[in-house]
């Protein structure tokens, strides 16, 4: 038989509901022993979800740390990515301005000198390597058609020498003919023979059938020959040709005009002899313009210019109308400006 003793002063129980010893109230054993157990249990279960609890806890934070730092490398990668585009476009721009300095500089430069730009060349359709793109003798920059083309225009000139007809028929191209009309003679005081122009193709013709006229004939003395060609030019002033007080004329305007006046007919004449090789100078009075011949045996009126002698030549009026060395008026008593003939 087990013996129940009480739980608070430990004496031995009767059977009473109360200890007589302490008066304490027995419990029994059973009922106590399930509370125990039952507090057990309860705990082991708050472990248990405390413990569940703070896993789960864990893993969020677990994962939301992970998340967290994906975000982040994510965006770390796109501030990254934007930089990278941001340097890109910066060098893309650095280079398409530098590209753009580049073709401003080139389409500015005048590489050939010609006077025209790069991009006035490209326009043009000619070379920025060639001052003269198409070859006929002038420079880009003041050629009509640069690139090429133009007509030709056809001349033909009636002359007599020593009572025979002579025809000389020529061409000019346009480009050559426009040149010489739209030239700026503002600036121009006389200070060279820059209207005299030996090495142009048709004063060269002319030349050569003043030589062909020369073998035909016989006639030796190209000046005659020369000389009474120019004078099939009419006698015409600047101020009733233009209305210009002073109007120089290339040698083949005043070929097309067919007239011209005494610095006109001067420069002709000084550009045809000087094509035929015959040394020759301009001579500037006060009001008046003739050419000097160099000729040793030669009589009349001469320049000493450079240890030779130079004929005075007078270039207007008729054919036949002036010989070499034979001056006239007060022009003997001056003492004129010579202009040299390159």
């Amino acid at each position: 038989m087990v013996t129940k003793h009480c739980i608070n002063c430990g004496k031995q129980l009767t059977g009473s509901k109360f200890c007589i010893h302490c008066g304490n109230k027995v419990t029994d054993i059973k009922l106590l022993n399930l509370h125990k157990h039952t507090v057990m249990i309860v705990l082991t279960l708050v472990i248990i979800f405390l413990f569940v609890i703070g896993g789960v806890g864990f893993y969020n934070y677990k994962q939301n740390k992970l998340k967290m730092e994906e975000q982040q490398n994510i965006q770390n990668i796109k501030n990254t990515q934007e930089e990278l585009n941001q340097q890109f476009q910066s060098e893309k721009q650095q280079r398409e301005s530098a590209l753009i300095q580049q073709e401003q500089s080139k389409n500015q430069q005048d590489k050939d000198g010609d006077g025209l730009t790069y991009s006035q060349e490209l326009s043009l359709g000619t070379s920025d390597d060639n001052p003269d793109s198409d070859a006929d003798g002038i420079r880009d920059n003041e050629d009509v058609h640069p690139g090429g083309g133009g007509q030709n225009y056809k001349f033909t000139i009636n002359w007599q020498h020593k009572g025979l007809p002579y025809t000389t028929q020529f061409g000019i191209p346009e480009d050559w003919y426009l040149y010489y009309k739209n030239y700026d003679r503002s600036e121009y005081n006389y200070q060279d023979g820059r209207f005299a122009t030996p090495f142009d193709p048709t004063i060269q013709t002319i030349a050569k059938d003043i030589t062909d006229v020369s073998i035909t004939t016989g006639d030796t003395y190209k000046v005659g020959i020369a000389i009474d060609f120019v004078e099939s030019m009419i006698y015409q002033k600047d101020i009733e040709f233009n209305s210009n007080l002073e109007y120089p004329k290339y040698a083949i305007e005043t070929i097309i005009d067919e007239r011209g006046d005494c610095e006109d007919t001067s420069f002709l004449m000084a550009s045809i002899l000087r094509a035929l090789n015959i040394d020759t100078i301009l001579l500037l009075y006060s009001d008046h313009m003739a050419i000097g011949v160099w000729c040793d045996g030669c009589t009349g009126t001469y320049y000493n210019y450079k240890n030779r002698k130079y004929f005075f030549l007078e270039t207007t009026g008729a054919p036949g109308s002036w010989k070499l060395g034979q001056i006239w008026g007060k022009y003997d008593q001056e003492n004129p400006k010579i202009i040299e003939v390159n």
